[in-house]
């Protein structure tokens, strides 16, 4: 899990691209290990869950407002049973926000001066976390596709590692590109470093 400390709070919270955070850190990071970049899923993905919100909110004044013309007898319903509907109406709005928002400020991806970090979200109780040595990283590519790829600017970067290691896929991640060519910048320093202590001047 990603945590954010409390200095941070005076800055934008829900950055969807950082590189190098300051005041964030996860679990099971190492003492000497630092977030070289942060990614979330592009804010605009969010209309997946803003959109229904917004639709099940106006719900009950759709339905006051056409029930007239459909010949609904709409104030012959007792008052209790409107006040329940609406009072459930109005906790499945509520839902669908806070999952959705979790589910998004939850799933990170973490590029770390030692790792590539997939962390799936799916519930209060139950994430998955996926890590990779960036020295393992062979290949990195990424891909735009859509309108609104193209227009927002963000895309899917995939990372193809060595051996038995499972190949990580950041999804609609802004700037793509970028993203990708960051992974093989960071893998190519790792490995020149190590060529370095191996063969000291």
């Amino acid at each position: 899990m990603l945590y954010l400390g409390l200095e941070r709070l005076a800055l934008p919270m829900f950055p969807a691209y950082l590189e190098h955070p300051e005041h964030y850190r996860f679990e099971g990071q190492d003492l000497d290990e630092k977030i070289l970049l942060l990614l979330r899923a592009h804010p605009i993905t969010n209309l997946s869950w803003i959109i229904p919100a917004i639709f099940v909110f106006l719900f009950p004044f759709i339905v006051a407002r056409l029930a007239p013309f459909m010949g609904f007898p709409f104030t012959s319903i007792p008052q209790n049973f409107l006040l329940i509907f609406l009072i459930i109406n109005y906790l499945l709005v509520l839902i669908i926000v806070f999952e959705g928002f979790l589910g998004w400020y939850f799933n990170v991806y973490m590029v770390t001066s030692k790792n590539i970090i997939d962390v799936d979200f799916h519930s209060i109780l139950f994430k998955n976390i996926d890590v990779a040595p960036l020295r393992n990283v062979e290949d990195t590519s990424s891909s735009m596709g859509g309108i609104l790829n193209a227009i927002f600017h963000f895309g899917n970067v995939f990372i193809q590692t060595a051996g038995a290691n499972r190949n990580i896929d950041f999804h609609s991640v802004p700037r793509p590109h970028h993203v990708a060519d960051f992974i093989l910048d960071e893998t190519h320093r790792i490995h020149g470093r190590r060529k370095d202590a191996h063969h000291p001047a």
